[in-house]
């Protein structure tokens, strides 16, 4: 072989070695271990972690609202709530309404990733495919809004705030969107690189009610 061709070769197998290896995806695993249990002996809350098929954050131009929100009803066959601060929801979705102009949706499928980014025109919305980047963790139970109003100033009433409202907020300075799914029963949703944060924390407020750890689901 020539002495051009050794050198070629060594050049091939130095830029070979030097490439950095791809990056392999590795499943989140949440701190919260199903079975285990803390505080009280007779505990009355339950904390678990929660997934959905697609979750996605809709902005819709100011001038196209109407036009996103019926849109998006469609796809999740609802109808969405009259303002800002309500979700609502089927068996197959689940549409919160933000703030104006501001939507999250939620779909069991990861095929609403593709189906929502393709019926929203550029021209109508942006579309934000937040499904890798937030995490859920529900707490249910008597007790649970006590818990949640160790850090949010929030009336937890269900006169106040029903079934179907949610709301914007920060725990342990970790921006979070709180969604009331039933009078116990409350799903938080977190960035999912400040969950665990989120999760000890959570753990920690609950432990003068007493907790345990339920099996992971889904949100729908």
């Amino acid at each position: 072989m020539s002495d051009a061709s050794n050198e070629s070769s060594n050049a091939t197998a130095r830029t070979e070695a030097t490439k950095p290896e791809a990056a392999v995806a590795r499943p989140v695993v949440g701190r919260l271990v199903p079975g285990e249990a803390a505080g009280a002996e007779d505990p009355s809350l339950t904390l678990r972690e929660l997934s959905a098929g697609a979750l996605l954050e809709v902005g819709a131009w100011p001038n196209r609202l109407e036009t996103v929100a019926n849109r998006l009803g469609e796809l999740a066959d609802v109808t969405l709530p009259g303002r800002p601060g309500r979700f609502t929801e089927s068996p197959s979705a689940l549409v919160c309404w933000i703030a104006f102009g501001r939507f999250i949706y939620v779909g069991a499928a990861t095929e609403d990733t593709a189906r929502v980014d393709t019926a929203l025109d550029t021209e109508d919305a942006a579309v934000v495919d937040l499904s890798g980047a937030r995490r859920i963790v529900r707490i249910e139970g008597e007790t649970a809004r006590e818990v949640l109003n160790k850090a949010v100033a929030i009336d937890f009433d269900p006169a106040a705030f029903p079934a179907g409202a949610l709301a914007q907020s920060v725990i342990h300075q970790i921006p979070v969107v709180i969604l009331r799914r039933s009078e116990t029963a409350f799903d938080v949703l977190a960035p999912s690189s400040l969950a665990d944060a989120l999760i000890d924390w959570m753990s920690d407020a609950a432990l003068e009610f007493g907790y345990r750890v339920g099996e992971p689901g889904t949100i729908l």
